[in-house]
């Protein structure tokens, strides 16, 4: 049995370089070369998170009554089949499906952060098939430049430091790789390719704009109601209710409404006719109000950091720093003035825990796990064991303030990966921002738009994690990427 276990966890870790160098490949490669590298991938990465977790909980189901897991799965190529001939030749219906679909979060596992975005997965699933099935449909994408390098590093990376990470976090970092690394950077690859011409721009933002409104609808039901639609547990332990809307989080919720919020402003900030700019107002009301009902304070953070960059854009720098200045420090101070009714107490540790969900403790002990292991970390998806281990426990225990990571995108990078990550990740990010600010961007509202969202979103991930995690991440870059090569 330990033998055999052995085996599976090396079958395991060389599964997951081979499916991070498959995405790789697709990330900087083109034509032939990587319609093969996406089929592989296609192939392979379900084997690998079938494999691996289907002795745990969240395929137990599954597991118990495999003749409907035979028939889901037939379901399933079925659909990919069907909707793969239909986005044949259409880059432009992808594009507007992916960003439908981005938000949407249905589990069909019992537990775990995998598998929560079922309907972006069958359009990833679709259009990579649609491209290897019929090359001759395909456009030519902008070519590789050191962003898509940096992401292609990150990815390889990951997989290559979770070679020793212990093996009862392996299934952890199968699910990162799996779920998110691998298929996201299909979506990439995919979104890259559309041409993003200023129709299918404003049908886009419609999109997302419609389905913010929506949900920030549901969450004015839930806060009149005060019952919630989904993950009724968040509240058991709160002093304040916060709605989610459709989402299982209410950060997430928050930070969709953020996003949505920074590009509505840049497009009313550069419109001319009043109606518009009225309705724009009025927009922005109604999901100011659905984000205050979150009380998600890192989106609040968030969009002012997205805003920053939107005047300064419009405007003057020197003006969107100075109202940042004044903003963060009249924030402090109600902070300090009113600890209170904030439930805030610095000086005390517990509370200081209590008022930030444990991220404090959090954060502290990402730190010292850095400084036990500073160049390489304790390997890729360790840092909630790490964590235990670290306080006396055994990997595997429930308690209070234990997540999968520090909620903090460069605490838990550090910690697991060490400088080696955080040196991936500073490249990415400079990467990134040289994209999507380069010349011209001031001139051009839609790259404004982009560049102040991704900020937005960087900003929130340093308080909340999930960066790469989040598929908006990825479509940012890539209709960016188009924007500035065009």
């Amino acid at each position: 049995m330990i033998a055999a276990l052995a085996a599976g966890h090396a079958l395991a870790r060389v599964g997951l370089v081979a499916c991070a160098l498959l995405a790789a490949t697709a990330l900087l490669r083109a034509g032939g070369t990587r319609r093969l590298a996406i089929a592989l991938a296609l192939v392979l990465t379900p084997v690998l998170l079938v494999a691996e977790l289907w002795h745990s909980t969240q395929l137990e189901h599954l597991r118990h009554h495999r003749a409907e897991a035979a028939v889901a799965v037939v379901v399933a190529i079925a659909a990919v089949v069907v909707l793969a001939r239909a986005l044949r030749g259409r880059p432009q219906l992808l594009a507007l499906c992916a960003i439908v679909a981005l938000p949407f979060r249905f589990s069909v596992l019992a537990g775990g952060t995998g598998g929560i975005l079922i309907p972006l997965y069958l359009v990833i699933w679709s259009g990579a098939l649609a491209l290897v099935a019929w090359p001759d449909a395909e456009r030519a994408a902008p070519p590789a430049g050191w962003l898509e390098r940096a992401l292609a590093l990150f990815v390889v990376l990951y997989a290559v430091q979770a070679l020793y990470t212990p093996g009862a976090s392996l299934a952890k970092a199968v699910e990162e790789v799996g779920f998110f690394l691998v298929p996201f950077s299909l979506l990439y690859v995919l979104l890259r390719g559309v041409r993003w011409e200023r129709r299918l721009l404003e049908r886009a933002a419609l999109a997302v704009v419609a389905l913010a409104l929506l949900f920030a609808a549901v969450a004015a039901v839930e806060y009149a109601s005060r019952r919630l639609l989904f993950n009724t547990a968040l509240n058991a332990n709160e002093r304040y209710f916060r709605v989610n809307s459709l989402f299982y989080d209410p950060n997430i919720f928050g930070r969709f409404l953020v996003l949505t919020m920074i590009l509505v402003t840049t497009a009313m900030l550069w419109e001319r006719d009043r109606r518009r700019i009225l309705l724009a107002a009025a927009v922005l009301v109604a999901l100011w109000l659905g984000l205050l009902g979150s009380v998600s304070q890192t989106s609040m953070l968030a969009l002012l950091a997205g805003l920053a960059v939107v005047g300064g854009a419009r405007y003057s720098v020197r003006g969107a720093v100075a109202v940042v200045i004044v903003v963060a420090a009249v924030g402090a101070a109600v902070a300090i003035v009113d600890s209170h009714h904030l439930h805030l107490n610095f000086s005390d540790t517990a509370a200081t825990n209590s008022s930030t969900d444990f991220r404090a403790s959090l954060v502290r002990e990402g730190a010292d796990l850095f400084a036990d292991r500073p160049i390489a970390g304790f390997g890729s998806a360790s840092f909630s064991c790490e964590y235990l281990r670290h306080n006396g426990l055994s990997c595997g225990s429930t308690t209070a303030g234990v997540t999968s990571d520090s909620h903090t995108t460069p605490i838990t990078i550090a910690a697991e990966q060490g400088l080696i990550g955080l040196a991936a990740y500073v490249l990415l990010l400079v990467a990134a921002l040289w994209r999507l600010g380069g010349s011209g961007v001031a001139r051009n509202a839609a790259r404004v738009a982009l560049l102040a969202a991704f900020v937005a979103l960087v900003v929130h991930t340093w308080a909340y994690a999930d960066f790469l995690e989040d598929p908006i991440t990825w479509t940012l870059l890539a209709v960016g990427t188009v924007l500035a090569a065009a």
